[in-house]
């Protein structure tokens, strides 16, 4: 029995030992200058999240927060032992009022903080060419993700609603093109005049704008 009970006490004894030696391990090494340099970059650079806007029927995405991941950046950063920003790793947190929480809402433009906008074309759109020598991505018309709404009668179907921002043609180009901004989703025109096309991209160009496929356009997603 007293062999027993000698037993027990020792196994008792290593796992209070190896308990307590890991909390001192992860004492010590949260007192470390390079684990209190990234906690304290943590602290002051967090990044709220935006809420998408709702307005009656129609949706703005938001945005997606950034908090840095203070064990996984420490992990990237122990080996040098020297705080690197390139070695940082973020978790994203998701803002209260997400477009994934109202899928019955019609998305009528991207997150304006993105600085970005998106075009559409028709598989038909003699603009193609043009697009793909200057490097313009864009998303077409038909498309597995998105049902986009060009007047009333479109969009019977279970796919997300996204109605363009603007709807460009050859008539109200020269109206409309000094709106373009920040957010817009954009449709051409099967038959708008490459000329009017080529102001387009020179204007989102001066804008400093990044064209993006509709899908990254509207994704609450945030990156560094």
């Amino acid at each position: 029995m007293k062999k027993y009970f000698k037993s027990f006490v020792i196994i008792i004894f290593m796992i209070f030992s190896f308990y307590y030696t890991e909390k001192i391990a992860v004492i010590a090494q949260n007192n470390t200058p390079l684990k209190k340099e990234i906690v304290t970059f943590k602290e002051d650079n967090i990044i709220s999240s935006i809420n998408a806007k709702i307005d009656g029927n129609e949706i703005t995405p938001g945005l997606n927060g950034l908090v840095v991941n203070v064990e996984k950046s420490y992990n990237n950063m122990k080996s040098q032992n020297v705080f690197n920003l390139n070695s940082l790793v973020y978790d994203e947190v998701k803002p209260i009022i997400s477009i994934n929480d109202y899928p019955e809402k019609i998305i009528t433009q991207g997150n304006i903080q993105r600085k970005a906008v998106s075009i559409i074309i028709n598989f038909t759109n003699k603009s193609i060419d043009y697009l793909k020598n200057n490097n313009i991505k864009y998303t077409y018309f038909n498309n597995p993700n998105y049902c986009i709404i060009l007047s009333e009668s479109d969009c019977l179907s279970y796919k997300r609603r996204v109605k363009p921002t603007y709807l460009f043609n050859n008539t109200n180009f020269i109206k409309h093109i000094s709106n373009v901004k920040n957010g817009s989703i954009i449709y051409l025109d099967d038959n708008l005049d490459e000329m009017f096309i080529d102001i387009l991209v020179k204007h989102i160009k001066f804008y400093n704008l990044k064209v993006l496929p509709l899908e990254e356009h509207l994704s609450e997603n945030n990156s560094i």
